[in-house]
């Protein structure tokens, strides 16, 4: 059967033309016996054709075998009305096949003979058929020139018998062109012709027609009596496929109305019937459709069952497009399941088979133009040369014609075809960058959750410092403080020898020791300059500490930091600097070391150099030190920048840079 079902849509029948056709009902044993008792080859071909015709709709291939057999006995007795009628059939056969190139001969093979038999009619419908068949190859210019002769043919003949097949090919030509509201007044002419004709066939395609152009046009509600008006027709004349397109069309209806259930009950039927006919194609698509609707209804091993069926039916007779949109519905299916990876899977193969379909149908749209400009080149070319041998003095001016002509529709299929490359090429480009700003997305959304958790933890600790350098400074700092005074008092007031009093003087050393130590470590943990003064005076405190030290001669140098900042800023700009020197004096064995620190507007820069050693940087990602595990979540954590060079023997330089 040829066209297929199609998703979600209404799904309009192919009203060929033939001169008597319709369902045969006759049973295959009855013609079978009528062929082995026919008397002479006229009857054996006219019942071959017969037998073809009762077998077409369930197996095309083998109702082909008898119609080249019928022809080969019509052309035996040169009995041209069989010849004829077996060319159309066979025109028909494969054109519903869907070997349109095939069809197209055996149609143009049977205007000649119809021709010679002085039949308008039979010449009307092999233009009808011409058509059809132009339309499935998608050369509408073609499709239409070829209805509209036979239009042209019957209204002359005022053939009310053929005319309402016409129409309804014509009304499906405007569908697929998306002139709906033109494509309902030819269904509604071929209803009412096939209607008062008693042609239930034909009146049932003009409805399922009508309903097609009702759905695209937004209206369900007009769709849906069109189809139920229907199907008493489709089951009148016993049509499998009919009835079969008439139930998807509903379960479609049902589908958008979110009325799963009834939906379901619709596919299930029109399965029924493409079973019957054993038709791939259909099976193919009520399988996809009740994959679907068994997803919808969170039955997802039914879901997962019919999904792989149409999948092996798709790859069977090839179609790519069904392919594509049976893996999205395998990609819901995984899904629902927590199949993470086997859903992704399954979506990349649909993302990379819609690809594929774009540039089959581009090179297509170039084919066709390429056909259609060789068949307007030969049409220039016999009219120059007619023109040439009429009007000698007119062909140096023809030709020049025709040379501008031909340049300016080659250059129009160069453009066509650029625009095209250039269109699939920027999908391709927007499929990326859509792509990797997904990935971008991801990342960064797992970046700003470690953040979150890092800015937590620093913010955790900051206050934890806080609270202990308060407890060391004013807890057991005032003890010790306390104990002091108490000693001295003591040594005012006792009387101890000279050993003695030696050991005494040496545990007020050591307490002055351990306040200044305690005030040293509180300072670290929360510089009292940081607090109350701010970064700049914070940074200056502490170089000044280490170079009284005398390990290492640290300049400080800072700009812009008259005015406070932040204090998350403040305290990781020290923390991050802190940390800096500590690695220094651990392990740089530098003699000097240089701190700046320049805030510009909304930028704030930092820079640490040693005269150091310096090292390797590459074995700094074996390393998992806490140091400069700490430096860089604050950089981060502030969403700064870190710049880091170092060579060994030549010293090491840190320059961070943050937005504040």
């Amino acid at each position: 059967m040829h066209p297929r079902f199609r998703p979600h849509m209404i799904v309009t029948l192919v009203a060929v033309l033939t001169m008597s056709r319709g369902f045969n009902q006759v049973p295959p044993d009855s013609l079978l016996k009528k062929l082995n008792n026919a008397t002479n080859d006229s009857v054996r071909a006219r019942t071959m054709l017969d037998m073809g015709e009762n077998i077409e709709s369930r197996s095309t291939e083998k109702s082909l075998i008898y119609y080249r057999q019928a022809l080969e006995l019509a052309q035996k007795i040169q009995n041209k009305r069989l010849i004829l009628s077996s060319l159309t059939n066979l025109g028909i056969g494969h054109m519903e096949s869907n070997h349109l190139d095939s069809a197209v001969s055996y149609f143009n093979w049977a205007i000649p003979v119809a021709v010679s038999l002085r039949d308008t009619n039979r010449i009307a419908v092999q233009f009808a058929n011409l058509g059809n068949a132009y339309r499935y190859k998608k050369d509408r210019i073609k499709s239409l020139e070829y209805f509209q002769r036979a239009i042209d043919l019957l209204e002359k003949k005022n053939d009310s018998l053929r005319l309402p097949a016409v129409y309804q090919n014509v009304s499906i030509f405007l569908s697929e062109n998306n002139d709906y509201r033109e494509s309902i007044v030819y269904s509604n002419k071929a209803y009412v012709m096939a209607t008062a004709q008693g042609d239930d066939y034909t009146a049932c395609n003009a409805l399922i027609s009508m309903s097609d152009a009702w759905s695209d046009l937004g209206n369900p509600d007009k769709q849906f009596d069109l189809l139920q008006k229907a199907l008493p027709l489709a089951k009148k004349t016993g049509d499998l496929e009919e009835s079969g397109t008439i139930y998807n069309n509903l379960g479609a209806y049902f589908s958008t109305k979110k009325d799963f259930q009834k939906a379901l009950h619709q596919y299930k039927l029109s399965y029924e019937y493409a079973a019957q006919m054993a038709n791939h194609f259909h099976i193919c698509e009520a399988c996809t459709r009740m994959a679907e609707i068994y997803q919808k209804l969170v039955k997802e091993d039914s879901a997962l069952k019919y999904a792989k069926k149409a999948e092996d039916f798709a790859r069977e007779i090839g179609s790519r497009s069904d392919l594509k949109e049976i893996y999205l519905t395998r990609a819901e299916i995984e899904k629902s399941l927590g199949h993470i990876n086997d859903a992704y899977g399954f979506l990349s193969k649909a993302l990379n088979l819609g690809d594929s379909l774009y540039t089959t149908a581009a090179s297509e749209k170039i084919a066709e133009m390429e056909a259609r400009y060789e068949s307007e080149k030969k049409q220039q070319q016999i009219t120059a040369l007619e023109k040439d041998r009429q009007i000698s003095l007119l062909s140096l001016k023809q030709k020049a014609i025709f040379n501008w002509l031909m340049a300016a529709l080659a250059l129009t299929l160069l453009v066509v075809s650029f625009l095209i490359y250039l269109n699939l090429r920027r999908s391709r480009m927007l499929a990326r960058q859509t792509e990797k700003i997904q990935q971008q997305r991801i990342v960064e959304l797992e970046k700003d959750h470690e953040l979150l958790v890092v800015n937590s933890l620093l913010k955790g600790q900051e206050e934890e410092r806080g609270r202990m350098a308060r407890d060391l400074h004013d807890g057991l700092g005032g003890l010790l403080s306390g104990v002091k005074f108490s000693m001295h008092h003591m040594k005012d007031n006792l009387i101890v020898t000279s050993e003695n009093m030696a050991v005494f003087e040496r545990s007020l050393d050591l307490i002055d020791t351990s306040i200044a130590e305690l005030r040293r470590i509180a300072h670290n943990m929360m510089p009292e300059g940081l607090v109350s003064y701010g970064l700049d005076e914070a940074l200056k405190q502490y170089c000044s500490s280490i170079n009284t030290n005398g390990m290492l001669r640290v300049t400080y140098q800072s700009v812009g930091l008259e005015n406070r900042m932040a204090d998350a800023v403040e305290i990781t700009a020290y923390r991050i600097i802190q940390e800096l020197l500590n690695n220094v004096l651990k392990h740089a064995a530098a003699t000097e070391a240089m701190v700046q620190v320049i805030r510009e507007e909304r930028r704030l820069n930092i820079v640490v150099e040693d005269n150091g050693r310096g090292f390797d940087i590459k074995s700094l990602d074996d390393k998992k030190g806490a140091g400069w595990v700490n430096i860089r979540a604050r950089v981060e954590y502030l969403k700064g920048q870190l710049e880091l060079n170092s060579e060994p023997g030549k010293g090491t330089q840190v320059n961070i840079e943050f937005n504040i």
